[in-house]
């Protein structure tokens, strides 16, 4: 097969550093690859490497442009990133602790199981989802 998996999805932020720091502290995630430049890009997630799966590249925004929150629910393009987690009411009482600002309720998420929106501190959409 030619095309195998997603590899990664982007996020442009304005502290890169600041942004890596919140995912790996909250999510358990690590600094995969780093560009080594100022400011930095860079690959976190839950692998030893770039050839595992379960990447987010976060690259500084360069460009002026409106902020993540001010998009809508359902406006074009990409919306979320997605964390899967083994115990939904145990990720969702931790998010609720860490003061995410949720844009909806827990809800059923498309295919089963448990699923809410969140936004992380630059206002990017995230999700965490367990599957049934």
């Amino acid at each position: 097969m030619l095309f195998l998996s997603l590899d990664h999805p982007s996020i442009a932020c304005y502290d890169v550093q600041k942004q890596a720091d919140w995912y790996c502290r909250n999510f358990g995630m690590r600094v995969i690859a780093s560009n080594g430049k100022t400011p930095p890009a860079m690959v976190i997630g839950y692998d030893a490497d770039c050839r595992g799966g379960t990447m987010i590249e976060l690259m500084p925004a360069t460009e002026p442009g409106p902020k993540p929150s001010t998009f809508t629910r359902f406006q074009p393009g990409l919306r979320h990133v997605a964390l899967r987690v083994s115990d939904f009411q145990e990720a969702y009482r931790r998010l609720q602790a860490l003061g995410v600002e949720f844009i909806t309720d827990p809800g059923e998420a498309v295919g089963g199981g448990k699923t809410i929106l969140f936004r992380d501190p630059e206002g990017n959409e995230l999700q965490i989802v367990q599957r049934a």
